[in-house]
C-alpha cells in the first residue's frame, strides 16, 4: 500500500475580523500530483492528495473499465510521484475506454460534439443488474460514518470524502482528497485490494453526483451510489442507462432519489 502522509501543514496567514487584523497559523491542504503508467505507457495524470496513491491509480483503473479486475494486476510500485502498473500476461488494458477519461483530462482526442453525445446518451455504460434491499435508517447511519470520518475536511475544510460500505461483512472503507474523483477512486481501489465484492456495496460520497461520478459506480457494478450534494442531469442520465441508484441532496433525515434503479430503499413506514 502507498504510504500515507499528512495531506495538510500549517502556514502563516492574516485572519480578518469587524474589528480587527490577527497573525494566525492555519492548516492548508497540500496538493501533489500522481501519474499513472500501465506497461509502461503513460495513462493519466492527477491533482490529487498525498496517501493512498497505488489505491487511487487501481480505483481509477476499475472505475474508468481500463481493467476488469484488480486480480489483472501482476505487479504495482510507487515511487517519486509516478505509480508503475504492470498487468498479467493475456491481460489487454482499454486505456481509451471509460467516460471519466474524457471528462477529466483535456489530452483527449475526444472533440466537445462526442463528449457532448456521451452526456446526452451515456453511450457505453455497462448496466447493473445485482440488487440491494435496504432501509433509511442505514443510509443514515452511513451518512453520520462519513461525517465522523472527515477528519482532514474538519481541519481544513479543504477535501472531499468517499465511504464504500459492503453490506456482505458490513465492513467499510473511506478516503479524502482534494479532488472528488480522486476520493471515489481510492476508496475504490481500497475495496478491490481487500477483496469487497463491489455488487453488494455502495459508495457515500461528499460531492456532486455527476456523469463521470456515476460511471464510475457502473464500470465497478456498484448498484448504489449516495452523496450529500445533488445530482446533474447528466449523472441521472448515466445512472438511468445503468440501472443503478442514484440518491442525493442527503441531509439530516431526508434525501432525494434521483433513479430508483436496481435497489429499494425502504422508509421506516414500508
Amino acid at each position: 500500500m502507498g504510504f500515507i502522509l499528512r495531506p495538510y501543514r500549517s502556514l502563516p496567514t492574516l485572519r480578518l475580523t469587524a474589528n480587527q487584523a490577527i497573525d494566525e497559523a492555519d492548516f492548508l491542504a497540500i496538493e501533489s500530483v500522481l501519474e499513472v503508467r500501465v506497461d509502461k505507457e503513460f495513462v493519466a495524470a492527477f491533482v490529487c492528495s498525498p496517501g493512498l496513491e497505488e489505491e487511487l491509480a487501481i480505483g481509477y483503473l476499475l472505475s474508468t473499465g481500463i481493467i476488469g479486475s484488480f486480480t489483472d494486476i501482476s505487479k504495482i510500485r510507487h515511487a517519486n510521484h509516478r505509480c508503475d502498473i504492470k498487468v498479467r500476461e493475456g491481460v489487454t488494458p482499454e486505456t481509451q475506454r471509460g467516460f471519466s477519461q474524457v471528462r477529466r483530462f483535456i489530452g483527449t482526442e475526444c472533440s466537445a460534439p462526442e463528449v457532448l453525445r456521451e452526456l446526452r446518451t451515456a453511450e457505453g455504460v455497462p448496466s447493473i443488474n445485482k440488487t440491494i434491499d435496504i432501509e433509511l435508517g442505514t443510509l443514515i447511519e452511513i451518512a453520520g460514518k462519513l461525517r465522523n470520518a472527515q477528519t482532514d475536511r474538519k481541519r481544513t475544510g479543504a477535501f472531499h470524502g468517499a465511504l464504500m460500505h459492503s453490506f456482505a461483512d458490513n465492513e467499510y472503507v473511506f478516503a479524502e482528497d482534494i479532488g472528488r474523483h480522486n476520493a471515489v477512486d481510492k476508496t475504490i481501489g481500497q475495496a478491490a485490494r481487500q477483496g469487497f465484492d463491489l455488487t453488494k456495496c455502495l459508495v457515500f460520497t461528499s460531492g456532486r453526483l455527476t456523469a463521470d461520478i456515476v460511471s464510475k459506480c457502473a464500470w465497478t457494478s456498484i448498484p448504489l451510489l449516495v452523496s450529500f450534494a445533488v445530482s446533474t442531469d447528466a449523472g441521472v442520465k448515466f445512472a438511468q442507462k445503468a440501472n443503478l441508484t442514484l440518491v442525493g441532496a442527503f441531509k439530516g433525515r431526508s434525501a432525494r432519489v434521483y433513479n430508483q434503479g436496481a435497489c429499494k430503499i425502504r422508509t421506516s413506514k414500508e
